[in-house]
């Protein structure tokens, strides 16, 4: 009987444990739902404010952090309210979420984003609220521009919206700085939402995380190149890849080129690096002319870097001569007589560079 009632006070403790184990805790997160399609709200400022009904007199809930999801009560307010959340002015509707205690409540429409399976079509009318508000007028020709990148079925018509997304990015660039004021990195707003209406780009915090750049990211580029016929694209981007090597990203600072600080760094000629982007550009430029002022672009850069003054090399002065020696005898069609000149002339230099004022070999620190 003793060992009867122990195993049975030990099969109540198991239970109560189980017990235990579904009762679901009481915090302020929504519980995870296991419905994949179930259209969710995330939010993406910190300290959002949840209010009892929508508008800024309700009454407020509580706030939810950085990266929390609510599910999609299924109300958008046909109204917009101006708020301004990092300095920057938004102008959004107010979406319905449902608590963790299944209550509905609402949050601001300009710090979330929707996301689920079958979220696109929220995501999207949210999203050309939030551009409207933002960019005013250039916000058809930034949803023109996706469409355009998205129906591109030619290297023609790739170049073309290729060339594009460059004459809106600067615009862009310009709007930017205008409407977001600077700051440190943590006070800046969120707007990466941007890379989903400007494809080929992608969003960065530069001048020490003070304002924002969007920069060609040739990764993109490289797979929307090669679903489209020809291959005057795929190779170009093929370019870019080599001249953006560490990620693919158009960086400041090219692949021939080592940044060692904030602003600048070193020269790596003799690495090879400028060998290799000569002889693919060279190679898109006796295919087509369709990249042609984008490849004379990367060969003034890459030139420059050769021959100017200020330059400083990363590598010492037998590799940078090797290297240099190798592309005067290649004399790629895409160099001039007046580039190969120049090139020869600094040839001579790099071989008396400690009388001709040229630092080399900086890697090494002497």
């Amino acid at each position: 009987m003793k060992a009867l009632r122990q195993i049975w006070v030990a099969l109540g403790i198991f239970l109560i444990f189980i017990s235990a184990c579904d009762t679901p805790s009481n915090t302020d997160t929504p519980p995870p739902s296991s419905n994949k399609d179930e259209v969710k709200v995330l939010v993406n400022l910190d300290q959002l404010r949840i209010r009892k009904a929508p508008g800024l007199e309700s009454d407020l809930l509580g706030v939810a952090p950085l990266g929390t999801t609510f599910p999609y009560a299924g109300e958008m307010t046909d109204f917009s309210t101006q708020i301004k959340l990092g300095g920057v002015w938004y102008d959004e509707p107010w979406v319905s979420i449902y608590t963790s205690a299944g209550d509905t409540a609402w949050v601001y429409g300009g710090g979330v984003m929707f996301e689920g399976a079958a979220s696109e079509e929220l995501a999207e009318i949210l999203l050309e609220k939030r551009m409207r508000a933002f960019f005013g007028s250039m916000t058809d020709d930034l949803l023109t521009y996706r469409d355009q990148y998205a129906q591109a079925s030619t290297s023609e018509e790739f170049a073309e919206v290729f060339h594009e997304g460059e004459e809106i990015r600067d615009r862009l660039v310009d709007l930017l700085e205008q409407k977001i004021p600077t700051a440190e990195a943590e006070g800046m707003p969120d707007i990466f939402w941007i890379e989903r209406v400007f494809p080929g780009y992608v969003v960065e915090l530069v001048a020490e995380g003070t304002r924002y750049f969007l920069f060609k990211d040739f990764k993109q580029l490289y797979t929307k190149a090669r679903q489209t016929q020809g291959e005057e694209d795929d190779i170009f981007t093929d370019l870019g890849l080599e001249v953006y090597a560490s990620d693919s990203i158009e960086y400041f600072f090219p692949s021939w080129f080592i940044q060692t600080w904030d602003y600048g760094g070193h020269s790596l000629l003799g690495s090879g690096q400028h060998n290799d982007v000569l002889a693919l550009a060279d190679e898109v430029t006796q295919m087509t002319d369709l990249f042609k002022n984008d490849i004379g672009i990367f060969k003034r850069e890459l030139l420059r870097d050769i021959t100017h003054p200020e330059i400083t090399y990363w590598n010492a002065q037998d590799k940078i001569v090797s290297e240099l020696d190798t592309i005067l005898k290649i004399k790629y069609d895409i160099l001039s007589q007046e580039d190969l000149a120049v090139l020869e002339a600094r040839l001579s230099q790099f071989k008396e560079a400690e009388k001709n004022g040229i630092e080399l070999n900086i890697r090494t620190g002497l």
